[in-house]
């Protein structure tokens, strides 16, 4: 989830590296950082590495780069959804920097991130809990969102083509994320580039369903060309 050397905290900072570990020693026990041999990185709530759940490899940089430049487009009164996956939940540890926003999802972890922020109102939808992951699903998700509006609904995927659409590979959770779409102005795509043009199991929607798709530089330009002929908005992040 990043980290951050002492010299590199003493860059940033502009102070003498023995100040920043003496600072390093007052924040010890905070929250959301956690200290490292010769650094610190970002805190969690929860111990992601001992978990028993469906978990695919992607490039860190590209998880970092991708939730980065999501975060930039959420403001303070901002309601927005957010699905489960790696993206969606490095997101949710970046919403620490936020203030006074609303966040509606399904992923019981990202939901478990944000409630100790007092400028963060959290609701959490009904369902059952996947168990291969962290998502609720099945009936009870639907009504659990009656009356609620999104304004962005940030979504990882699978799989992302000109013709399938967004895909999961997973029906349930698909099914899940549609009903989220439905009750969100906007519908955002977090794709690392391995998802381009590659289509898994259960469709969630046509890419016209689609607004916004952010991913990183690793896609080439053809590829990029597709979906901008598509009627689909690419933002591409750089790498960090």
């Amino acid at each position: 989830y990043g980290e951050l050397s002492v010299q590199e905290l003493s860059d940033l900072l502009g102070i003498s590296p023995s100040t920043v570990r003496r600072d390093l020693v007052s924040v010890g026990d905070h929250r959301f950082i956690a200290r490292t041999h010769g650094g610190v990185t970002m805190a969690t709530m929860i111990n992601y590495s001992d978990l028993c759940i469906n978990r695919v490899a992607i490039d860190a940089r590209e998880v970092r780069s991708i939730a980065l430049r999501a975060a930039e487009m959420i403001h303070p009164g901002d309601v927005i959804g957010l699905s489960g996956g790696q993206i969606c939940t490095h997101l949710a540890f970046l919403l620490r920097l936020k203030e006074n926003i609303t966040v509606v999802t399904n992923a019981v972890n990202v939901a478990t991130e944000l409630v100790c922020l007092p400028s963060i109102q959290v609701r959490l939808t009904g369902g059952l809990l996947h168990p291969g992951s962290f998502e609720l699903i099945g009936k009870a998700l639907e009504p659990g969102l009656d009356g609620v509006h999104i304004q962005k609904f940030f979504l990882g995927t699978d799989g992302l083509s000109v013709d399938a659409g967004v895909t999961g590979h997973d029906e349930a959770e698909a099914t899940a994320s549609r009903d989220m779409m439905a009750h969100a102005a906007t519908n955002i795509v977090l794709a690392d580039s391995r998802k381009f043009k590659r289509t898994s199991f259960a469709q969630v929607a046509q890419l016209s369903a689609f607004q916004t798709v952010i991913t990183t530089e690793l896609v080439t330009q053809s590829i990029l060309v597709e979906f901008q002929q598509a009627g689909i908005e690419t933002i591409i992040a750089p790498l960090i």
